[in-house]
């Protein structure tokens, strides 16, 4: 998405996605369930791993990530239909783990509609367990949030 169309409550978030409000993603009062506000999360922490060298597909070699630990703070309900846009970044980088901050944004107002963080840990496939975030895997994250994380 390009700065200019990016809402402002995004502009400290490298990634982001757009994605519909499902009719089928609704509760009994109408409003989004809060289980999806979680899968949209989940959506982002993909793409954002994606861009920096984490295995996505399941059953790689590779180096994925595993959720520790998830949160959600709901600000606003959102119905159908309608877009959202939700935004990652690293808030948070450790030897074999991550904190990732979320925001989701109703696209038709550019409001936030809720916050949420994730602990995630590095996890080698190949060895089947966690381990150090690579050199390579650092780098990318580094470049992509254009900072420098300490260990």
């Amino acid at each position: 998405m390009q700065d200019s169309k990016r809402p402002s409550a995004l502009h400290e978030f490298p990634v982001v996605v757009t994605l519909p409000i499902q009719w089928g993603e609704l509760d009994a009062y109408g409003h989004v369930n809060n289980v999806v506000f979680l899968k949209w999360f989940e959506s982002a922490r993909a793409l954002y791993g994606s861009r920096v060298g984490v295995d996505m597909t399941p059953n790689s070699s590779g180096y994925g990530a595993i959720v520790a630990s998830v949160s959600c703070q709901y600000l606003r309900p959102l119905s159908y239909p309608g877009d959202v846009i939700v935004g990652v970044r690293v808030t948070r980088m450790s030897i074999g783990s991550v904190t990732l901050g979320f925001c989701i944004v109703d696209a038709r107002t550019g409001v936030p509609a809720a916050e949420g963080n994730c602990d995630a840990v590095l996890y080698d496939h190949s060895n089947q367990r966690p381990c150090p975030i690579p050199n390579f895997i650092r780098e990318a994250v580094e470049e992509l949030e254009g900072k420098q994380f300490s260990d």
